[in-house]
């Protein structure tokens, strides 16, 4: 188990040889052996050794299809992630919801379940475990390699060290964490591959509302900096569980605008999905252009705080109802101090908690990746 209270997106030239070719062969897709020497100043014959070493034990493989005309040698056959081989287990526990998935080893989340969670109580690490071998039995063939657990463990009063212990035992994989928020940054800075130098300020609001920050070296890229925004000040009349009133989550998270919108009998369940299915009611629509509003105006303030190259808002209170999507960037411009900067919204929706473990489950795979199948040679150790 690898508690890790910053997560290491890219390894780069600080990464091991195995991890620098297999990073760049999973952001290229299908790459030719002397691209990745250019991209990683390896030479070509280590970078041929190395490949070989990893389509050897599955992690790569060749694709003789995407052969380069005219090519001559060995050079000329590129290569990508082997999607078929392997496996990761995401374990996501949120307030109401637990999630767990299987993804292959570009990040992609081949299946899922979830279950549900009653607040306040301890997450049954036993019954998910299960829950993920029942995923490896829906996929014959596949051996998995590690486990990634993501949580706001602060917000649940969890501790992220006993619970990755524990699932490491349950499954005899080596388990990541990190707090959810970061998760989903990483997640979002992997899947975007190149074009993000410089540093990204990512801020989340759904049932927890907080901000990341990816800083790209060059060498090597970080999410770290991770804060909760829970109490950040509104200015609302709303009160929050911490006796104050204005806190941004007690104004602006998804329980507190459900309860608000099913106070005004205009919904058909207290549930978000309803309330944005709602929104052409008038009384509805202004509660979600007053949520957009805070939330753009507070991703403003933080923007201004710590000054980044770019700003992704994630998240679905800031995604989920696409008619006020325009509130929310136009608060967020007029509220900013510093200019205009590039401000997008998340590529994922409602499935970001399963993407979010297991891009976290990716961390031992690309540290170590030739160690991580050669420990897979043996029957998968889930519990059944």
């Amino acid at each position: 188990m690898r508690p890790s209270p910053m997560i290491t997106v890219t390894r780069g030239s600080l990464g091991s040889t195995a991890a620098q070719v297999l990073e760049q062969v999973r952001a290229g897709g299908v790459v030719h052996r002397d691209e990745i020497a250019v991209r990683t100043a390896l030479s070509v014959a280590t970078v041929g050794r190395v490949v070989g070493q990893l389509a050897e034990v599955g992690i790569l493989r060749e694709r003789p299809d995407r052969t380069r005309l005219g090519g001559v040698g060995r050079p000329g056959v590129p290569v990508e992630v082997n999607p078929d081989r392997f496996v990761t287990i995401g374990v996501h526990l949120g307030r109401r919801i637990a999630t767990v998935a299987l993804g292959d080893l570009t990040g992609r989340v081949l299946d899922s379940q979830t279950h549900e969670r009653r607040s306040g109580e301890s997450p049954d690490l036993l019954e998910l475990s299960r829950s993920a071998a029942r995923l490896l039995g829906r996929a014959p063939g596949r051996t998995p390699l590690s486990a990634g657990l993501v949580a706001p463990f602060r917000e649940l009063g969890l501790d992220h060290e006993s619970l990755g212990a524990a699932l490491h035992d349950l499954t005899g994989l080596d388990v990541a964490t990190a707090d959810h928020i970061a998760a989903v940054a990483a997640s979002e800075f992997l899947h975007r591959r190149h074009g993000t130098p410089g540093v990204t300020l990512y801020v989340y609001a759904r049932d927890t509302v907080g901000f990341a920050v990816a800083v790209d070296k060059g060498v090597q890229t970080e999410v770290s900096r991770v804060g909760s925004l829970t109490h950040f000040p509104t200015g609302s009349s709303e009160r929050c569980s911490c006796g104050r009133t204005g806190c941004l989550e007690a104004a602006a998270g998804d329980a507190s605008v459900v309860a608000a919108a099913a106070a005004t009998g205009l919904v058909s369940a207290p549930t978000i999905d309803a309330v944005y299915a709602a929104v052409a009611e008038p009384g509805i629509r202004a509660l979600l252009r007053a949520r957009a509003r805070a939330l753009g105006e507070v991703a403003a303030a933080v923007r201004d705080m710590i000054a980044p190259d770019r700003v992704v808002l994630v998240g679905q209170a800031f995604t989920g109802c696409a008619a006020v999507l325009e509130d929310i960037t136009r608060a967020f411009h007029e509220a900013t101090a510093l200019g205009e900067v590039p401000l997008s919204f998340t590529r994922f929706g409602s499935g970001i908690q399963a993407i979010a473990a297991c891009t976290i489950a990716l961390g031992p795979v690309y540290d170590d990746p030739l160690a991580a199948a050669t420990h897979a040679t043996v029957p998968s150790p889930v519990t059944s």
